[in-house]
């Protein structure tokens, strides 16, 4: 999952993206942003009644809000997944 947290980053700052992370990314933000995807994660598990099988849904919908609140991204997270396909 650490692969799209760390897609966003780049993505924020195309012109550096063979250069080093703009400051928000550094190692310690990207663990920083994991853990608040995670703990997210479990709540919206805990909110569903625990069950099995929509951890993946759980973890994607975590992050998107996490790092929806963390870059403001809401439109162009859209774009990013436009520009991947």
């Amino acid at each position: 999952m650490r692969h799209t947290i760390i897609t966003a980053c780049i993505a924020m700052n195309p012109a550096k993206r063979l250069d080093t992370p703009p400051a928000p990314c550094q190692e310690g933000d990207l663990l920083r942003l994991e853990l608040l995807v995670a703990k997210r994660a479990d709540r919206l598990w805990k909110m569903a009644g625990c069950g099995r099988g929509r951890d993946l849904v759980h973890w994607l919908q975590a992050e998107s809000e996490i790092l929806n609140q963390h870059f403001g991204l809401e439109e162009h997270a859209a774009e990013m997944l436009v520009a991947e396909h």
